[in-house]
């Protein structure tokens, strides 16, 4: 390296939707010497980007998610190779941060948390909105609340489906699954992982004597929504012909009538509770039917607007009037409470 030239690196990100890691900051040596600086895919071998710049400058890879980085710095006037480093957080600090508080979101994307941890032997600090679902479970994350400040981590990774941003995410969010979106984030194989979640329901007796289906008629928006004029009320009906009970586990208030109404319920273990006693899941591509199929259960789903691929596939017994290729809100067929009805005797 040239004479008192020193070379920081950092693989933090600053905020989540800017794209600035590395970081490079050449500090000292000859002020008038010219370096350029370049951010390498070590995998692929192809530079990302490099850019020419002076020593106390501060040059950024351009991208916050997972690219195993090798970083080269060359003196420009004899084209030296002055520095090298390759991105390595094996038993290093790597903060893992959740841009997103829905529940669905959460905890389709645990599961690749600790498969980055495993993968790079690594200490992993985990800010999610629902650190109680996990917090015991995975041992070996330590959970912190939103917005903690981490100081001296080796790198920092943000997941997240809020905006479209090639240097927030590799994949659009909207065109995608959510277990994707995590896993193309953190640099990990894409595979279907069920979440652990943290509970003891499995211990518990039911609260509901006779057999019974859980559902919910909400979703993160109304644009979600099934749009069967009176779908959901015949949908009762249906079921509480063939004996059943219909447990409303929502948070919202329901105007269903002839269903035990749980909702409103601030405590998500005994919703945990209620759904895991349950013959199966009733609702839409909303958090509780994540939350269903993590606990292992049937998931009944009706969801017009969003493909096959968009929500996990085990246990999924979608319904859906037409085949689509991507999210469509604007999508004017429904299925019917007779589709609904089919596909749960198929089950």
């Amino acid at each position: 390296m040239d004479n008192n030239l020193r070379v920081l690196i950092s693989y933090v990100t600053s905020t989540p939707h800017q794209g600035d890691k590395p970081k490079v900051y050449l500090v000292g040596g000859d002020l008038e010497e010219m370096y350029r600086v370049e951010f390498i895919d070590y995998d692929t071998g192809k530079i990302v980007s490099g850019y020419y710049t002076k020593t106390n400058t501060l040059t950024t890879g351009g991208f916050q998610w997972f690219i195993n980085w090798e970083v080269k710095i060359y003196r420009h006037k004899d084209n030296v190779l002055v520095y090298s480093e390759k991105y390595n957080p094996t038993n290093k600090v790597v903060f893992i941060k959740f841009d997103g508080r829905a529940l669905g979101d959460n905890i389709a994307w645990i599961p690749y948390v600790e498969e980055f941890r495993k993968k790079h032997n690594c200490t992993v600090i985990c800010s999610t909105f629902h650190n109680d679902l996990f917090k015991n479970i995975y041992p070996n994350i330590l959970f912190v609340k939103p917005n903690t400040v981490i100081e001296n981590v080796y790198s920092q990774y943000y997941v997240g489906a809020s905006i479209k941003n090639i240097k927030y995410c590799p994949i659009d969010w909207d065109s995608s699954n959510l277990q994707l979106l995590a896993s193309k984030t953190l640099g990990l194989e894409h595979k279907e992982l069920r979440p652990l979640l943290e509970h003891n329901v499995s211990n518990t007796k039911p609260a509901i004597e006779g057999k019974y289906v859980c559902i919910s008629e909400f979703a993160s928006t109304d644009k979600k929504h099934w749009k069967c004029s009176g779908g959901w009320q015949r949908l009762v009906d249906s079921l509480v012909s063939r004996g059943l009970k219909v447990v409303v586990v929502s948070k919202e208030p329901t105007k269903l009538t002839g269903v035990i109404d749980l909702t409103q319920n601030d405590s998500l273990i005994e919703v945990m509770a209620t759904i895991y006693h349950s013959q199966y899941y009733i609702g839409l591509s909303s958090g509780l039917s994540w939350l269903a199929w993590a606990l292992g259960k049937r998931v009944v789903m009706i969801s017009d607007v969003t493909p096959s691929w968009c929500e996990f596939k085990s246990n999924n017994h979608r319904v859906i009037k037409n085949k689509i290729d991507f999210v469509d809100y604007d999508v004017v067929d429904h299925s019917s409470v007779e589709d609904v009805m089919q596909k749960i005797d198929s089950m």
